[in-house]
């Protein structure tokens, strides 16, 4: 027993010795700090570190106008001002400058429970000047108020350090932001030939007026699963491409197109008589294993798939050369890192965004380069690091590319570059692709629930590339607050942009619905704040200087918002009925339509979706929009792809006609019909004329739902996965049907 007192009398004896010499150290290399020649009081006095002073969170960065928080979670030090903003990891040399990654001598580092950080560092970032006084330990800190120049200055990533701190930054915030800090909330209510001819038969050989995919930008070609040029048509059929003679009376497929081993076709396009084939191409590796065999000297070779994390994320790109289309010959074939976000085609170029998610946790010291491979030159386009970009204030873990084609000459490179970061929706139009990006950061106007805990919220992040003949330049870098739900969020009228967007949270009533206007620097030129509060934004649709907003919660309003003042946009009109419009659809300038759902109140007391809405808006009183026609279709598990998916429509005010995909349920959930709803259509007048489904019995049967519908001459083509039915637009009597699988 006498021993272990003694052991504990040595113990205690120590650590008071380690203490004290600890505080004389800090004694002998004490530090005193002015402000603008005002003396600053520490608690914990400052100290010299490898030739640099540290000084307490608390008081002088204050002093300077900033905002101090230590996140304990996540072990950052986060410290703004009006214009500046520095994250600093604790005990590492890489910092974050307003977005940028700076290398600093000795790293914020944490001393009896208390946070110190370089003071010349931060005190220089944030715009002030410093002074060292080596005769009295003294610091001269002169205030400033000027704002950098280099913010939203595209940067280059430089180093492999650089990229590994760039990338440990985001993982730390997002892994906070997502595990300890939101838990996500949803609505309750939301939950996505035997018959004669009786009109002139397609002459042979001849084109036809037929429908296109329906896209948002007139001139700006999307890519879809189907295409026609009025006489073939070509659609992807599980993963083969079939290219097919339109002709109603003897219908063909006169090829199928042989696409890469490997390769899910994503989406197809048309440009002249090119055929261009997107799809994924995902490369898993095959590892070695030596395993030692009980026979001496012996080895046994093993091959084995390793789990997904050992697979490269690949884009196939494949154009091919449609002049004779019994043999399409393939020009070009490239293979772009990472998934297949979307693309558009403009006068024979073809532009696209892929984006590739970095596996940090996995191995951070090994994150692997950019590149893309010219397949048929047998040529590996590999990135460096000073080929890496990004825009300080954002960044991301993955790898987006961009990449601009031209589709007539394939001897021409394509412009690709690659970016530290990502986007989740782009909006192109003829000369402009703007890539968005949902954005957590700091907001210091939110409430803290404790001292030093810093709140975040998000915001949309827009890239902005200028397109010329296949080449794409980047342009500028712009925010707005809250979040989008696709590209039609986004438009651009007479060189600005248009973006509307939900702050806050529905579930808790914060929400709120906004649309802001971006001169051609995304610069904030106009803007309207605050509508439907506690709600937020289900569908919205550009045309000139009107825009539409459907927002919900228990009702549907309809905005009508003025935009012609771009400076000062206005909600100039609005319409109250039941249900929601996920889509709206611009018939002409006075009329649009809207398809969602409709909704009802369930037994507790809620909102609930019912069946399969659709809504004609007469908008010509700008001040006064009307519902002139509705129709639900279905009951509550009524579904159709076109709530999500624009390309499902077709439409043509032309011919007046509209079909659309549907599978409508009764009671119970039980199908009552899938295959396709098919309607005349005219400005003021919208009827039921058929419906069509490949399915001839009341049993389900896999592969035959109807997934688009086409029109060429004076028939209608309805395609499902297996199968090709063709009908009379007069008579709606089947003409012809062709097995396409």
């Amino acid at each position: 027993m006498n021993t272990i007192k003694l052991m504990k009398k040595i113990f205690i004896l120590s650590v008071v010795f380690i203490f004290c010499f600890t505080i004389a150290a800090f004694a002998e290399d004490s530090v005193t700090v002015y402000v603008d020649n005002e003396k600053v009081d520490f608690d914990v006095n400052p100290f010299i570190e490898g030739g640099r002073t540290l000084v307490p969170l608390r008081g002088v960065f204050e002093k300077l106008g900033a905002r101090v928080d230590w996140n304990k979670q996540i072990q950052e030090v986060v410290i703004k001002d009006d214009n500046n903003e520095i994250q600093m990891l604790l005990n590492k040399n890489k910092v974050m400058v307003n977005g940028e990654i700076k290398t600093i001598d000795v790293s914020t580092m944490m001393i009896n429970s208390r946070t110190f950080a370089p003071l010349r560092f931060i005190s220089e970032n944030l715009g002030h000047d410093v002074r060292w006084d080596g005769s009295t330990n003294s610091v001269y800190i002169t205030k400033n108020t000027s704002v950098p120049e280099n913010k939203n200055i595209l940067k280059t990533v430089g180093s492999k350090e650089n990229l590994i701190a760039l990338l440990e930054y985001n993982s730390k915030l997002y892994g906070y932001l997502w595990t300890d800090r939101f838990v996500a909330a949803e609505d309750s209510n939301v939950t996505d030939k035997e018959e004669a001819v009786q009109q002139a038969p397609q002459e042979a050989g001849a084109s036809q007026d037929h429908s296109d995919t329906n896209v948002q930008v007139e001139g700006v070609q999307e890519g879809d699963i189907i295409k026609n040029d009025g006489k073939y048509i070509y659609i992807k059929t599980g993963e083969k491409l079939k290219i097919i003679d339109s002709n109603p009376l003897n219908p063909k497929i006169v090829s199928t197109v042989n696409v890469s081993e490997n390769t899910s076709i994503s989406e197809i396009y048309i440009s002249g008589n090119k055929l261009v084939v997107i799809g994924q191409n995902n490369y898993y590796y095959i590892m070695k294993e030596y395993e030692k065999s009980a026979v001496p000297a012996e080895d046994k070779t093993v091959d084995y798939i390793m789990p997904p994390r050992y697979y490269d994320d690949r884009t196939n790109v494949l154009v091919y050369d449609i002049s004779n289309v019994e043999k399409p010959v393939l020009q070009r074939e490239l293979l772009l890192d990472g998934n297949y976000l979307s693309g558009r085609e403009i006068n024979g170029y073809l532009y696209m965004v892929t984006t590739k998610y970095l596996n940090i946790y996995y191995d951070r010291q090994d994150v692997s380069l950019p590149y893309y491979t010219n397949v048929l030159k047998n040529e590996k386009h590999e990135f460096t690091y000073d080929d890496i970009k990004y825009f300080p204030n954002y960044i991301d873990s993955r790898y987006m590319y961009t990449a601009g084609i031209n589709l007539n000459d394939s001897s021409v490179e394509p412009d690709v570059d690659v970016y530290l970061g990502g986007s989740d929706t782009i909006y192109v139009s003829e000369g402009s692709l703007y890539a968005a990006v949902a954005d957590y950061s700091y907001d210091y106007n939110i409430k803290q629930t404790e001292l030093y805990s810093p709140g975040y919220s998000t915001s949309t992040v827009v890239y902005k590339y200028e397109l010329e003949k296949g080449n794409i330049k980047v342009a500028t870098q712009g925010e707005v607050p809250g979040t989008i739900i696709n590209q039609f969020s986004m438009d651009e009228h007479e060189g600005m942009l248009r973006i509307a967007t939900t702050t806050g949270e529905v579930w808790n009533e914060t929400s709120k619905n906004n649309m802001y206007i971006l001169d051609e620097n995304l610069k904030l030129k106009g803007k309207l704040e605050g509508l439907a509060p506690g709600e937020r934004i289900y569908s919205t649709r550009f045309a000139g200087d009107r825009v539409y907003m459907v927002t919900f919660r228990q009702v549907d309003p309809l905005y009508v918002i003025d935009a012609s003042d771009p400076s000062n946009p206005r909600a100039a009109g609005m319409l109250k009925i039941p249900g929601y419009s996920t889509y709206l659809h611009i018939v002409d300038e006075k009329h649009i339509l809207g398809f969602g759902y409709d909704t009802k109140v369930s037994e507790w007391g809620g909102i609930v979706n019912g069946g399969f809405k659709m809504s004609l808006f007469d908008v010509s009183d700008i001040k006064n929009p009307k519902e002139t026609f509705t129709e639900v279709i279905g009951e509550q598990g009524t579904y159709s792809e076109l709530l999500y998916n624009h390309k499902a429509l077709m439409f043509s005010l032309n011919k007046g006609i509209m079909a659309f995909p549907i599978n409508s349920t009764a009671e119970n959930y039980k199908t009552d019909f899938n295959g396709a709803y098919v309607y005349n259509v005219s400005l003021d007048n919208i009827s039921y004329k058929t419906k069509i489904s490949h399915m001839d019995s009341d049993n389900y049967l896999y592969g035959y739902e109807v997934k688009r519908i086409i029109y060429i001459g004076d028939f209608i083509y309805t395609f499902s996965e297996n199968e090709m039915q063709i009908h009379s637009i007069t008579t709606n009597k089947k003409i012809n049907e062709l097995n396409i699988y």
